[in-house]
């Protein structure tokens, strides 16, 4: 915590028996390469400085330190224009100064990315409610199988006024059962904003 500037020296990688290192809060720049040579060293601490590209430090343990064990400035939002990656990290600090742990996410065990899991989400919604609607049409052509006395027409008046009464008159989607083309534009222009807020929040 002394704002000291440059970059980090090389030579602090011939302290063979350093077991704790903290350089947070301060101002260093450039790489820390040398840091890869301290294989004694239990905890590190290297948030909120400048340094770009961030050591591979496969030899810290975190038993003893736990979250603690390697910190470093990997968090978003980040003071980068693009967040450092950082391989080891126990925990990722962001520009506010907010620190998170890196933890693997049930949905990255499975193989899923924060891009992956939406999309797979909206493709089984969407094959969902085509087996539903596809379930509603075969069992309404089953009920009216036989009757002569109901035209088609009447039927499809029928099949909108129930609709209507199911979705809501005020509702934007009431726009599904007419046959006007501005209708069905802003349905499914609210129903891609919707969605898009949904893919937002679920990445976010």
């Amino acid at each position: 915590d002394n704002d000291i500037k440059e970059s980090i020296p090389t030579q602090i990688g011939l302290l063979s028996k350093l077991t704790y290192l903290r350089l947070s809060y301060n101002a260093f720049t450039g790489t820390a390469e040398g840091l890869g040579e301290l294989t004694k060293l239990q905890l590190l601490q290297l948030q909120s400085n400048r340094i770009t590209e961030m050591p591979n430090m496969a030899q810290l343990d975190d038993k003893k330190y736990g979250n603690s064990t390697f910190v470093t400035d990997c968090g978003v939002p980040s003071a980068f224009d693009e967040a450092p990656m950082c391989k080891n990290c126990t925990m990722c600090c962001n520009a506010n100064d907010d620190c998170y742990p890196q933890e693997v996410t049930p949905f990255e065990k499975m193989g899923l990315t924060y891009i992956t899991f939406p999309a797979l989400f909206f493709l089984s919604f969407i094959v969902i409610c085509c087996m539903v609607a596809l379930s509603l049409y075969l069992f309404g052509k089953r009920k009216n199988r036989g009757n002569d006395l109901t035209t088609p027409t009447e039927r499809r008046l029928e099949d909108d006024k129930y609709a209507l009464s199911r979705i809501g008159k005020e509702s934007v989607y009431s726009y599904f059962v007419t046959e006007k083309p501005v209708g069905w534009l802003a349905a499914f222009a609210t129903l891609g904003i919707q969605i898009g807020i949904l893919a937002f929040f679920v990445m976010a």
